[in-house]
């Protein structure tokens, strides 16, 4: 069915007279406004393939099964604080606080996304009020892990420029997240290690460190090369990266956990994910 405001508002307002058409229109008025800006909130939306076909795989096998069981009979508080860096147009944001509200009727959660790049946020921002989330999702906010943080809108590919950085023209903030030290139960980043420089992992490692509380749980999902090597596909996705960008591509695994453990995270395990990737998990001693 089609909602066409303004005929709606002609068309009755025109049996009315005096208070009664003078409230209708205000009420009416109200109504046109809330519409347009729905309009306006889905015309910021931006869509990623790949997260839409991962982001069942994730819930179910890691977060659902593995990590959120922990952390439920671990926790004194009555919901669960996540912090999701690199979050990206906000596809797993709604999947994953939807999936988690739907099975977990007696604790509520209160997820951040986070993201450097202005359209990003304006997507998840977009989503969490299309979905009716705002109760348990904050705004997005745009901080930048070390040198630049990943995003996962259109798959990572930006042309060869950071996400977050002043030539993108997606600008996002120097990360301040003192109000933040030992605050988060979990923080997820997913596919940003390979599409981001080096130095946004360090500055995810660091993050995570600061932000996490004793015991805390840091998972990050993607391809990654173990003793050096991977399957083909994943060397071959390691060539297409660096040739769009030298700074990027599929790190050693082993990399990632020494850059963790500076931090005080301490590596649990892997989970081997379709698609030749992993999910990896770090605990804050």
């Amino acid at each position: 069915m089609i909602y066409r405001p303004v005929l709606f508002v002609a068309s009755t307002a025109f049996a009315l007279s005096g208070r009664a058409a003078t409230s209708f229109h205000k009420s009416t008025s109200f109504h046109q406004r809330k519409y347009s800006e729905t309009i306006l909130k889905m015309n910021k939306i931006l869509e990623s393939p790949s997260a839409e076909r991962n982001k069942a795989p994730i819930y179910d096998q890691v977060l659902a099964t593995n990590i959120f069981p922990r952390l439920i009979k671990d926790t004194k508080s009555d919901k669960i604080k996540v912090l999701e860096l690199a979050a990206g147009c906000g596809v797993h944001t709604i999947h994953f606080v939807q999936s988690f509200l739907s099975s977990n009727k007696e604790l509520g959660i209160e997820w951040h996304p986070s993201d450097p790049d202005l359209e990003a946020r304006e997507s998840i921002d977009a989503r969490i009020i299309l979905s009716g989330l705002e109760e348990s999702i904050v705004n997005a906010n745009g901080w930048i892990l070390g040198k630049s943080g990943g995003t996962a809108c259109g798959d990572g590919d930006r042309g060869n420029v950071d996400a977050g950085s002043s030539i993108s023209g997606h600008d996002g903030d120097v990360a301040d997240y003192e109000q933040y030290h030992n605050y988060f139960d979990l923080v997820l980043c997913i596919n940003m290690i390979h599409i981001s420089p080096w130095e946004a992992t360090l500055g995810l490692m660091a993050c995570a460190g600061k932000s996490l509380r004793k015991g805390g749980i840091l998972m990050c999902y993607g391809p990654y090369r173990v003793n050096g090597t991977a399957v083909e596909s994943n060397l071959r996705f390691d060539e297409s990266l660096k040739s769009r960008n030298s700074d990027w591509g599929v790190r050693n695994i082993e990399d990632v956990i020494d850059a963790a453990s500076k931090e005080g995270l301490s590596y649990v395990d892997h989970i081997e994910m379709p698609a030749n990737n992993m999910s990896v998990l770090f605990r804050k001693e």
